[in-house]
């Protein structure tokens, strides 16, 4: 129905727009010409298909390349890595490998399709590890700093431009008919700005979203080059063209390229902002002349575009949580005042139909409850009414039809003339509805109506027309025009809120609970509970994990550079790199720190956190901890001291204990840069004690007592990094192992932080009958 209606405003017919919808873009049959690519038969490594490009890029002719042992083309050093790299279940997850083609150094990036191995090629880029390292760290660090989804688009998109250097960089956000809107933008002055605009759902058919889906990153060099042409186009396992899904080198769809001119932009960059599995934006980069990232910057940009994911996840989350928190404090509030005198305190069981009477009596409590105009209480024969609301009649008219479409007990609709045409009449002051039921077959219904609101929506374009026919060739072609083209809307009120959907649900729960008195929704909602807090689990873990893999990639990065410039003869000297490279392996290392630390949480949040007692030496412990941080120290200018007793031992955690001190030193080192640092390890009175003191900015009175709760900090995170975590992971190893934890300071004199374990292992109450790992 979608593309018939948008077929009616233009000059072509659904079926060409379905033409459009069905264009093969994975299957193109070419790639863009600065790299080039071959696949490879897995069983004997003999080459299947080259792009014609392969002369200007490697000297060899793409017909001379079919049919080779891959071998014989690469040099003795390539081989083994390439041969490792083939043993394992991801090619993605090698990639790139530096690699000598036909005597050439080239980067790879590696994937199979259908039963070949697909390999790209391109010319290595310039050494960037030492700016893309600091770029990593800072834009982390403000990642961290995110306090709402657009806060954290905004961020992205200004960090992306400095790192790209593109024209412009901008965010869609796509909404829930699929089009997308403008919401932050970075361009150049002089250039015309996008910020605020919406485009049709149609600029991004649904082969293209489901491409963005299973790619994080798309690159576009220059649309005016010349695609080079897969020899042989078949895939000789499958008989059809080489599905390019994964491809880096992918060559562009003709009508992407036209839309690409349109714009004026000749090279452009998209990276995917995926939640829950769907795509939630895109980050488009836009550039008026070729341009190309090399594969170092581009994998940042994957890891950016995961981080981000992750982010939106994660403040997603932390508002529904903040909305479900506000909704049931206002549901309460209301319930209280809407079941005074129902005997719903306690002192009876409240009759049938208490409720409802109780409702029909307190209509003008429940007029503020969400921000509406009007309010109303229908149940099988009365109807009570508060503010502004249709008559009577026309409430009854919408409270049958209500009846027979209720499917469940919240519905909303802030366009209800467009589901109930008979309601468009009343747009003046019912185009919003918010309805909630308190009883089976809707027989009494709260109701709460907004008027429409006249608003104007700004397209980049004439969204009617969405595409053209080129008059010479008869293909279909993109809009030329993207000039601002301005919609008004009618017939819709402002959108209800999540938290007041929120707010009608828990009003529903509450009621239902206090005064029905239905001990069997007391028992779902707990359900619903603790299925939330198992989901809230798994996705730490899934997103520690998800984490993992452009980390990783990141870091082979560095390793093969490692490798490639301490074989290096007259090009960048190891003296001069390898430290840049070091500090690169730290940044990868910090973000890998983050990680752990989530699947700490997760682990210690369901109660599958298993301790390994071992007798140690804790002085020992703690002298390696210091001797791992000597170099952080040195770069926030501490000096580090320890004190530690001989003969210190005990039966801890040794990986725990590690984490615990090192948790701690850290914090030491940052609250504390520039000022001595101290560590001392005493026994006594059956105990050992470890006490961490940093002389720097100290933590307010008021904060020690939450600053070893989760996601908790003394400080602002626009200042310092992590995720709140640290502290309270600290106080769980220790608890765990039957200690305590404790911190005393003063506000711009520093922190001490007290850790007391015991000497000889207790067995915890809950380990009893289940055992601990190690025991």
């Amino acid at each position: 129905m979608a593309i018939a209606a948008a077929a009616s405003e233009l000059d072509i017919s659904p079926a060409e727009l379905e033409e459009c919808a069905r264009e093969p873009i994975h299957v193109p049959g070419s790639v863009q010409p600065h790299g080039a690519l071959i696949t490879v038969r897995e069983d004997d490594l003999r080459i299947a298909q080259a792009s014609e490009n392969t002369q200007a890029l490697v000297g060899v002719d793409a017909r001379a390349l079919v049919g080779r042992p891959l071998r014989a083309l690469l040099d003795p050093a390539s081989w083994g890595p390439l041969e490792r790299a083939l043993g394992r279940p991801s090619l993605r997850k090698e990639s790139p490998l530096p690699m000598r083609f036909a005597g050439l150094a080239l980067t790879a990036t590696m994937h199979r399709s259908e039963g070949l191995v697909v390999i790209e090629l391109e010319a290595p880029g310039p050494p960037e590890e030492e700016r893309i390292a600091g770029a990593l760290e800072l834009v982390l660090e403000r990642l961290g700093g995110a306090r709402s989804v657009l806060d954290l688009l905004g961020i992205v998109t200004s960090e992306l431009k400095a790192l790209t250097g593109y024209d412009r960089v901008m965010i869609y956000r796509f909404h829930e008919d699929g089009h997308g809107e403008v919401v932050v933008e970075e361009r150049e002055a002089e250039m015309e700005p996008y910020l605020g605009l919406h485009y049709p759902a149609s600029d991004i058919p649904p082969q293209a979203r489901r491409l963005y889906k299973k790619n994080p990153i798309r690159c576009i060099r220059d649309v005016e080059a010349r695609d080079a042409q897969i020899v042989p186009e078949e895939n000789p396992r499958t008989g059809r063209p080489l599905d390019l899904s994964d491809a880096w080198l992918r060559s562009v769809s003709p009508v992407h390229v036209q839309y690409l001119r349109n714009m004026g932009a000749r090279a452009s960059m998209s990276i995917s902002i995926v939640r829950e599995g769907e795509l939630f934006g895109l980050v488009a980069c836009h550039h008026r002349v070729p341009r190309l990232l090399g594969p170092a910057t581009r994998g940042m940009c994957v890891v950016l575009g995961r981080m981000v994911s992750l982010q939106v996840e994660v403040l997603a989350q932390h508002e529904a949580t903040e909305q479900k928190l506000r909704a049931s404090r206002r549901a309460q509030r209301y319930v209280e005042q809407v079941t005074q005198g129902l005997g719903a305190a306690g002192k009876r069981a409240p009759a049938t139909g208490d409720a409802e009477r109780g409702l029909l009596g307190q209509v003008e409590a429940l007029s503020g409850f969400v921000e509406a105009t009007g309010v109303a209480v229908v149940d099988e024969q009365n109807v009570a009414t508060a503010g502004v609301t249709p008559a009577r009649e026309q409430v009854l008219g919408i409270v049958a039809w209500l009846r027979e479409v209720m499917a469940e007990p919240i519905y909303a609709t802030d366009a209800l003339g467009e589901e109930l045409p008979e309601a468009r009449a009343l747009a003046p002051v019912a185009s919003g509805l918010l309805v909630t039921s308190f009883s089976p077959g809707a027989r009494t219904l709260l109701m709460w109506f907004r008027p429409e609101v006249e608003r104007t929506v700004t397209w980049g374009g004439d969204p009617r027309k969405p595409l053209t026919r080129d008059p010479m060739t008869m293909r279909l072609a993109p809009r030329r025009s993207f000039e601002v083209w301005r919609q008004t809307v009618k017939g819709r009120a402002e959108p209800w809120k999540p938290w007041e959907i929120e707010a009608a649900s828990a009003l529903r729960a509450a009621v239902a609970a206090i005064v029905l008195g239905q001990a069997a929704e007391l028992a779902r909602l707990a359900s619903d509970l603790r299925a939330a807090l198992r989901t809230r689990d798994d996705f730490l873990t899934v997103a520690s994990h998800e984490l993992r893999t452009p980390i990783a990639t990141l870091r082979l990065t560095l390793d093969g550079l490692e490798r490639a410039v301490s074989r290096a003869e007259g090009g960048l000297r190891p003296a001069e790199a390898l430290p840049r490279i070091e500090m690169a392996q730290r940044q990868v290392e910090r973000t890998a720190s983050l990680v752990d630390q989530l699947l700490d949480v997760s682990k210690l949040s369901s109660g599958k956190l298993a301790l390994s007692f071992s007798e140690m030496d804790l002085g020992g412990l703690v002298r390696r901890v210091a001797e791992r941080h000597l170099l952080p120290a040195a770069a926030a200018g501490c000096t580090m001291e320890v004190h530690a007793e001989p003969g210190v031992v005990g039966q801890w955690d040794e990986g725990r204990l590690d984490q615990v001190v090192t948790n701690l030193l850290t914090n030491a080192i940052k609250y504390g840069a520039g000022k001595p640092v101290t560590i001392e390890v005493t026994a006594g009175r059956g105990e050992a004690e470890i006490v961490v003191k940093d002389r720097g900015i100290g933590i307010p009175v008021e904060a020690q007592a939450r600053i070893f709760e989760r996601f908790e900090r003394a400080v602002p995170t626009s200042h310092y990094g992590g995720f709140g975590l640290g502290l309270w992971i600290v106080k769980q190893f220790v608890e765990q192992m039957g200690g305590r934890v404790s911190v005393d300071s003063t506000e711009g004199r520093g922190a001490t932080f007290t850790v007391r374990l015991p000497l000889v292992r207790r067995v915890r109450h809950e380990e009893e009958g289940q055992g601990v790992a190690g025991a």
